[in-house]
């Protein structure tokens, strides 16, 4: 299983970023290997859609979780469609406290109610 997470530079020790479509980089842990790789986000320098088209490079990586400061409406349904599950990345300050975060099942999942967003 592999989890994302919105980075500022490479590595665990890296500050997480507070956006998600503009968004520096993405961490990408495989669970399963502990293998760590840091993606560039491409889409963060679109006018528009910026949201839609990071969720597209997430899925073409394998990412089946992304832990997020928040979503828009377009890349809530993107994540939707391309079936990646959501957790809200909380006040943690580094790539590595909200993977620790996240192995201890202290992050919530974001999901979609009546047309709302539930955090």
């Amino acid at each position: 299983m592999k989890i994302s997470i919105c980075s500022k530079k490479e590595g665990l020790d890296s500050l997480v970023d507070e956006r998600f479509g503009r968004t520096e980089n993405f961490t990408i842990i495989d669970l399963d290997t502990m293998a760590i790789k840091t993606i560039k986000n491409n889409a963060k320098d679109q006018v528009s859609g910026a949201g839609g088209e990071a969720v597209k490079l997430l899925s073409k990586h394998s990412v089946d979780i992304a832990i997020v400061p928040h979503l828009g409406p377009k890349a809530e349904t993107a994540m939707e469609a391309f079936e990646i599950k959501t957790f809200s990345q909380e006040d943690y300050k580094s790539v590595g406290e909200v993977l620790k975060a996240y192995q201890a099942g202290k992050l919530k999942e974001i999901t979609k109610k009546k047309g709302l967003t539930r955090v």
